[in-house]
């Protein structure tokens, strides 16, 4: 059996995207009994939604959370969670007859209740990974059968009762990892899989018969804290994710503050970024309000110069900022601006083969064609729906730069406002700034990706979906959204955010479009739905009813 499938199956059937960070963990730093040379490579705890319903900081949070809409979009996910092991494990074709009834409560349990996630890795051997989540005598009882009814399904092969003096059973089988074993510790079932034995499961039941739970204490109660390493999950779990090199390892930490969800975390690096934090050269003149985003970046040249996309089209040409903005009113006006001299020279000399690849991509995969700009440097996307993309040069008073657009500039004499300026500029180790309406933002995102799903010949999001029924209901809820993100170390950057629902209105809707999938987890509804309208045939996309 191919072990890559069984370890996303059980990953799948855990409800935990396996995630991890580089650093020992609390045990094993106090020298507990984990296998010689393992590193924690994983580490992820969730408060669960009951205790975060008890959380006055969480209110507002909680009240989108508790929408129709959204149990909804909870229930249907949870409904494709419940045969995504047999999925993984035996193929598309043995999903119609998944006994999904056994997972989908305990997938409950999993949204409901705390739980604790940890995988352990030593180099060159196979990891190990276990799952601890505090339920009731009732919901365990229940963890202990349903599982081994549907292990046994997947695997054709039966549990046996584990040592003397212990609650549960265990697994064995030929294929790693041979040994899946589930315990109940106090007020803990443990699931967790290695190969021949399993160390971090001894560790992580000395530290519940020691400390009542699996994890240190806390002086927050986060919502949600996680150490994530993905590159040394996919190589202790054989998951084969072709991660960058570069990859970062990854802490996260949200909380809420009664009206928004706070996130905070870090990125570090196994190699110098080589940030390039030259003076911010923001187009001012170009970017006018009424504003509903606006997001700077910059130290980004030596990243672009290492990509070949890059090199092929710009001839030598590595820019080290960029800026996004979206003025009030249609979606289609969502601009960006990169600060380049000679910006009309440069682009002249990019055009002959932005023409050429564009418009071959075009004739089999979209419907217009590129065309040069008339009198200027610079193409526009003509004969497609609703939008016109162009890239041109420009130049202002802070500079030229290259231009890009959905549509025209449409003219304003309202300056940028002073303390959206003040957000960017006033801050020496800023790498990134973002901020959105996100309300407005979303709706936009809906529009335009109904539109560029339409040019490019793919599926649209279904109108009658739970995704685009809760983009309605929970839209008017969602509020302003600030991201930071600054270099903290030459190996570093440190984020923080402030949202209504913890991820901006185009991280929603692709977290929508990944739910919607005929196959979640696996893709998107976008790549792997075949779309309903014939090549070159555009239909107006479909839209969610217009808020009031």
């Amino acid at each position: 059996m191919d072990m890559r499938r069984i370890n996303l199956g059980l990953l799948a059937l855990l409800l935990v995207a396996p995630n991890a960070g580089c650093q020992k963990s609390e045990s094993a730093a106090a020298g507990s009994s984990g296998s010689q040379g393992a590193e924690t490579v994983a580490r992820i705890h969730w408060l669960g939604k009951q205790r975060l319903a008890r959380e006055t900081n969480a209110a507002y949070f909680m009240g989108i959370w508790n929408l129709p809409e959204s149990s909804r979009l909870e229930g249907q996910t949870l409904d494709k969670l419940a045969v995504a092991p047999w999925r993984f494990w035996k193929g598309e074709a043995a999903v119609t007859n998944a006994p999904r009834a056994l997972l989908r409560p305990l997938l409950e349990d999993l949204v409901r209740e705390e739980s604790y996630f940890e995988v352990s890795h030593a180099r060159s051997q196979p990891g190990e990974f276990a799952l601890a989540i505090r339920l009731t005598n009732e919901s365990a009882g229940l963890w202990q059968t349903n599982l081994a009814t549907a292990l046994e399904s997947l695997t054709g092969l039966r549990v046996s009762p584990p040592s003397a003096g212990r609650v549960g059973w265990l697994l064995k089988k030929h294929d790693p990892p041979n040994l899946i074993e589930l315990a109940r510790v106090g007020e803990w079932t443990l699931l967790a899989a290695g190969q021949n034995t399993n160390a971090l499961l001894r560790d992580v039941m000395a530290r519940i018969d020691r400390d009542g739970a699996p994890f240190g204490s806390r002086t927050t109660n986060y919502w949600l804290e996680a150490n994530l390493d993905l590159r040394r999950v996919s190589e202790a779990l054989t998951l084969n994710w072709e991660l960058p090199k570069a990859w970062p390892q990854i802490s996260l930490a949200v909380i809420g503050d009664g009206e928004n969800v706070r996130s905070r975390g870090e990125l570090t690096f196994s190699e110098p970024l080589s940030l390039e934090l030259e003076p911010w050269n923001i187009p001012t003149n170009l970017v006018r309000d009424p504003l509903v985003s606006f997001s700077a970046i910059r130290g980004i040249r030596p990243w672009l110069a290492s990509l070949d996309f890059w090199k092929e089209f710009t001839s030598g040409l590595v820019p080290n900022q960029f800026f996004t903005w979206a003025q009030q009113g249609a979606p289609m006006q969502t601009y960006l601006a990169v600060p380049v001299a000679e910006s009309s020279n440069h682009l002249r000399s990019a055009t002959p083969v932005i023409l050429k690849r564009g418009n071959d991509w075009l004739a089999t995969n979209g419907v217009g064609r590129l065309e040069q700009l008339s009198g200027r440097s610079g193409v526009v996307w003509g004969g497609g729906p609703f939008v016109a993309p162009r890239l041109e040069s420009v130049s202002a008073p802070e500079g030229d730069f290259i231009f890009a657009g959905l549509w025209d500039r449409l003219p304003s004499s309202n300056a940028i406002p002073p303390e959206l300026l003040e957000g960017v500029v006033g801050h020496p180790d800023l790498v990134y700034y973002d901020w959105e309406i996100t309300q407005t933002r979303l709706d936009a995102w809906i529009y335009l990706g109904q539109v560029f799903r339409l040019v490019s010949q793919k599926a649209q999001m279904p109108k009658a979906s739970a995704s685009m029924a809760w983009f309605t209901a929970a839209g008017s809820k969602m509020g302003n959204s600030v991201t930071v993100v600054t270099g903290s170390g030459s190996q570093r950057l440190s984020f923080v955010r402030k949202s209504s629902a913890g991820l901006t209105a185009l991280e929603l809707h692709l977290l929508t479009d990944w739910l919607e999938s005929p196959q979640f987890p696996r893709g998107l509804h976008t790549t792997l739905t075949p779309p309903s309208f014939q090549l070159r045939r555009p239909v107006a996309p479909s839209m969610p009813p217009t808020k009031r």
